[in-house]
């Protein structure tokens, strides 16, 4: 069986716990730039409901149902209003501009081919107002981490189950890809009570600094500030991250010719 691990919010959360680091850089962003602001492929909500307190109008998009269902669940607890909507980060049309619109957690690398990345920035240019910015948060790749090793399991995660029924073992194999540049991630999840491994899949492109530099500028954006963490150090080859906050380039005429 072969289970998705975008399919269930709870378990999601659970596998993932919320991490906190980066909230205070994107309360600060938008405490720049202004709201409202857009997140993309916004989860169970770990970034927009922190925005939301904050006083910020939020916008929250997802093509999982369930992730949104516990996102609209937990916003709905703290007495939040924040527009949840199920729609494709690479074709949607809200209808409105944002001044901000951020891309954080590495969910960059669910936009696996070029077409699903060009497709993406269209819609971001088609939703920016005319000084936004657009700011994106990844991962830096580690050869050491894309050496295949097929078959070979190693650690993922552990949790406790949220229906009650005791402590969730996961464990995960990969292989990478040169060619697409593409980390296959399966995941394993030991259930209590059950004989077989529940398997799940993250697929995730890695992007290199360089090439997603360039991949920017030919799609358009210019890149205002790059950053190699939270604090807004500036990115170098020692930085772990990618933090790059880029805006809409202004399109020149061409001079006439006589």
């Amino acid at each position: 069986m072969i289970d998705h691990i975008y399919r269930d919010g709870q378990h999601y959360d659970r596998l993932f716990p919320d991490a906190v680091q980066d909230l205070a850089f994107w309360i600060s962003q938008a405490i720049k730039y202004g709201d409202p602001v857009l997140e993309l492929a916004c989860g169970t909500g770990r970034v927009s409901i922190p925005l939301a307190k904050e006083g910020f109008a939020v916008t929250g998009i997802d093509n999982s149902e369930a992730m949104l269902a516990e996102a609209r669940k937990k916003s709905d607890a703290e007495g939040l209003t924040v527009e949840w909507v199920a729609a494709d980060i690479r074709d949607f049309d809200l209808q409105r501009t944002f001044p901000l619109i951020i891309l954080p957690a590495n969910a960059l690398c669910h936009l696996l081919s070029l077409n699903d990345f060009e497709a993406c920035l269209a819609c971001v240019r088609n939703h920016l107002v005319r000084d936004g910015r657009f700011v994106i948060d990844v991962f830096v790749p580690k050869m050491e981490l894309l050496i295949n090793r097929p078959g070979e399991r190693s650690p993922f995660s552990e949790y406790d189950d949220p229906d009650g029924r005791g402590r969730i073992a996961v464990t995960e194999s990969y292989v990478y890809e040169p060619d697409t540049q593409i980390k296959r991630i399966k995941t394993f999840h030991a259930f209590p009570g059950r004989d077989q491994d529940v398997e799940g899949e993250l697929n995730m492109r890695m992007y290199f600094p360089q090439e997603l530099d360039a991949l920017l500028k030919y799609n358009g954006f210019a890149i205002d500030g790059k950053f190699g963490d939270y604090d807004e150090t500036p990115f170098d080859s020692q930085s772990e991250k990618q933090i790059i906050v880029c805006s809409v380039m202004e399109v020149v005429d061409a001079p006439e010719t006589h």
